[in-house]
């Protein structure tokens, strides 16, 4: 173990898209980039998601889809009540086509997905939802090529190396502490410092009292909160910051951990996440029917109806659905939402017994019965399966207004089966205050000189416990954040350096 010591105009903490676009832009000014990353690779949970939310590029010019910023900014402030940053919103919004022709510069190669195309169904008639999707395309090359880029502009990376703390001098950031996987200890003198680590998704205590409950399923890189816990040492306020809860998964099994692999962007290869994708009967705890169960067709609707039950509910069908799927006779849309359904046709009864026997479905020849073994309570579950069969009789939702072409399967003879779905996240969003230009504020609204940061650190974009159901929202929020920063603190040492001289 040995103690060392680096000096560098700008030091960027991680490498998701924050970090690559804060080091690139400062690099661009001229300025010595240092980036440091736990990792041994460069892409964080960037490098998970699919695509970059932006209006009026030029791909979407290209396919005939006008898109105005303006209307953009209403829709995703209205979304979010007005609890955004408006001129935060504004400038990200304003900026995102630019940055992304940016992002394509730097070697990302993007194909923009037709609205028509979307995976969330539910945005089929909105371009403004569905089609913003910028996707990335073979993300290993293209991110090879972005990390040359950066390298052939000066940036120099230093893996497998974590922040640790921010340095303060004189009410100034001046650099940071970090330690290498191999105990070494590095204290970097730098004139800014961009905090792009990620968040906290790997930290389940703190999601779990975050977001109020301990049933959510947890996917992506281990950000453990590293930088979010330096700025707020540093005198930053996490005003906002929450867990990115993404679509609901059937429940791991408690017998065997052979697919475990399976799940490293929610993906199960097994036929009943057909019905998981489909607008089944969905009841919370209590055998209570709580939401209209076409939202399955909505990445985010899904996970947030999912987080009101605690992040738990249960779907429940019949002997008669069960034997309809098998027969590839269902006559319900399958959800892409999230991960999507796995393809193709399976013995649905086969696989039900074998969730019973990993405890991940409870089944009853009776309601009675199920409701037992289940916990739920019985009352509550025969009245919610009266009602729910009355609705589907008459083609007419009363209490949650379900479309009438999701209105396809009674559960009216046993045996009955219950499967368990549980909310999951790709790590966190929002977090401390930030201003229009990402640099860190204190709770008097002043920057604190030095400090920048961006993406799954960033308070402000959000709400609060959701993010609006706009596609590649986090990850264009991720890159356009990030290049803010990156200029903003190259401007700052500018800016103070020729204050000094």
């Amino acid at each position: 173990m040995t103690n060392q010591t680096m000096n560098t105009d700008v030091l960027v903490a991680g490498t998701g898209g924050t970090g690559l676009a804060a080091a690139y832009a400062a690099a661009e000014k001229g300025l010595n980039v240092l980036v440091i990353e736990k990792q041994s690779q460069i892409g964080g949970n960037t490098k998970i998601s699919s695509g970059f939310f932006a209006i009026n590029s030029k791909e979407q010019q290209a396919a005939g889809l006008h898109l105005s910023t303006k209307e953009a900014i209403a829709e995703l402030a209205s979304y979010n009540h007005y609890l955004s940053n408006g001129t935060l919103l504004s400038r990200i919004v304003n900026s995102s086509a630019d940055t992304l022709a940016w992002l394509e510069g730097m070697g990302m190669e993007i194909k923009l997905n037709p609205t028509e195309n979307t995976t969330q169904f539910a945005h089929r008639d909105n371009a403004y939802r569905g089609g913003s999707y910028h996707m990335y395309q073979h993300k290993d090359e293209s991110y090879q090529r972005v990390q040359q880029t950066l390298e052939d502009a000066g940036v120099k990376f230093q893996f497998n190396t974590t922040l640790t703390d921010l340095i303060m001098a004189d009410g100034k950031v001046a650099g940071a502490t970090a330690m290498t996987t191999d105990g070494d200890d590095l204290t970097i003198n730098a004139k800014a410092v961009v905090v792009a680590t990620g968040g906290y998704g790997g930290d389940a205590k703190k999601v779990a009292k975050t977001m109020h409950t301990p049933n959510l399923r947890t996917l992506g890189v281990p950000n453990n909160g590293e930088g979010m816990n330096a700025m707020v040492k540093a005198g930053a306020t996490d005003i906002d910051s929450h867990a990115l809860i993404h679509a609901a998964q059937l429940a791991k099994s408690k017998v065997t951990q052979k697919t475990s692999n399976q799940h490293l962007a929610g993906f199960s290869s097994n036929a009943l996440t057909q019905l998981l994708l489909t607008p089944q009967l969905w009841v919370n705890m209590k055998g209570e029917r709580f939401a209209n169960e076409d939202v399955v067709y909505d990445t985010v609707e899904w996970a947030n109806a999912a987080w009101s039950q605690g992040g738990k509910y249960l779907f429940i069908v019949d002997q008669a659905t069960l034997d309809t799927f098998t027969a590839d006779k269902n006559s319900e849309e399958v959800s892409q939402a999230g991960p999507g359904a796995a393809t193709g046709r399976g013995d649905f009864t086969k696989l039900a017994e074998a969730a019973i026997q990993g405890e991940t479905a409870y089944k009853g020849t009776t309601l009675a019965e199920l409701a037992e073994k289940a916990g739920l309570n019985p009352a509550a579950l025969a009245k919610t399966v009266a009602t729910y069969n009355q609705a589907i009789a008459a083609k007419d939702d009363q209490e949650f207004s379900k479309s009438t072409k999701s209105l396809a399967y009674s559960v009216e003879k046993g045996p009955f089966y219950a499967f368990i779905s549980q909310a999951a996240y790709l790590g966190t969003v929002g977090g401390v205050r930030v201003d229009e230009d990402l640099a860190v504020l204190d709770d008097n609204f002043k920057p604190i000189p030095g400090l920048y940061t961006g993406g799954a650190n960033a308070g402000g974009y959000y709400e609060g416990h959701s993010y609006p159901a706009f596609e590649g929202l986090a990850s264009g929020f991720t890159w356009t954040s990030g290049r803010i920063a990156g200029t903003s603190a190259a401007d700052y040492i500018k800016a103070t350096t020729a204050t000094v001289q």
